[in-house]
């Protein structure tokens, strides 16, 4: 079982919230799980669960798949209350039109006073149609706390699980094999 790790690294230094997150590699999918203790939760206006565009204006978590053969990556983001937005890129921030994004599920828990926790679960076979492969998979695990406007976001703001050589998640050079992650 994979172990819980600290997202309480900001771009400005230590964030004032605690969060983590938990990444498993199970046999048939992956599942992230995040926690952030911060109240009151900053969310959007996605409803339950819904596929929503726009999660990063929130409190939201991230995770980011890339095939370093095929120059291909994945971003799934999750919101307090379930919402989720995914979608496959060709290289930093360009979208691949031609590629319906994965389907993902999800499951939310608000911890009244405290934060909120949640967790994402995306099939390896939905993984495997977006990449064209399992092999050799790098990432990264992020995390927007008190949303994050288009341009200029706040380095407050911006958590991730390991160092980039910029403000700017969509970095998948910087990112690391899956397993460093788990």
């Amino acid at each position: 079982m994979s172990q819980w790790r600290s997202l309480n690294e900001t771009f400005a230094g230590t964030s004032i919230y605690n969060a983590g997150y938990q990444f498993l590699d199970l046999e048939d999918s992956f599942e992230v799980r995040f926690t952030l203790e911060k109240w009151p939760i900053n969310a959007t206006p996605a409803e339950e669960g819904a596929f929503y565009e726009g999660l990063w204006k929130g409190d939201c978590a991230e995770f980011w798949i890339y095939s370093p053969e095929e120059e291909r990556y994945l971003e799934f983001n999750l919101g307090p209350n379930g919402a989720w937005w995914t979608c496959v890129f060709t290289g930093p921030r360009i979208r691949d039109l031609g590629c319906q994004p994965p389907e993902c599920e999800t499951t939310h828990t608000e911890i009244p006073g405290t934060g909120w926790a949640a967790s994402i679960f995306v099939s390896k076979e939905e993984v495997f149609r977006c990449l064209g492969t399992l092999d050799n998979l790098h990432g990264n695990v992020t995390l927007l706390t008190d949303g994050c406007p288009d341009s200029d976001p706040p380095p407050e703001n911006l958590h991730s699980a390991i160092p980039l050589g910029e403000i700017d998640f969509h970095r998948p050079q910087d990112w690391v094999p899956l397993s460093e992650l788990i």
